[in-house]
């Protein structure tokens, strides 16, 4: 005879469920994270990786990834404002 084996489904969300990594440090970001992160708009970074300013990397065919050491190289060629 078998036995069957009795899941919750909380065990099975559980399971599914990814670990979670703080923005901060996260090797790759996405935009909304790149945003959040910087609080420059979310068009104004896609704007600045169509122009050839950051550099991305492309995830498969459609996710645009943005590795934090070029963020952090973008935010640090940005020119300083003075008042």
């Amino acid at each position: 005879m078998t036995e069957q084996k009795n899941t919750s489904a909380s065990e099975t969300d559980d399971a599914k469920k990814k670990p979670y990594v703080p923005i901060a440090d996260r090797p790759l970001l996405g935009v909304p994270e790149a945003e959040a992160l910087t609080g420059v708009p979310a068009k104004i970074i896609r704007a600045q990786v169509r122009n050839g300013l950051l550099k991305a990397r492309m995830a498969g065919s459609t996710t645009m990834r943005i590795r934090r050491a070029d963020l952090d190289a973008w935010l640090d060629a940005l020119p300083a404002w003075h008042a």
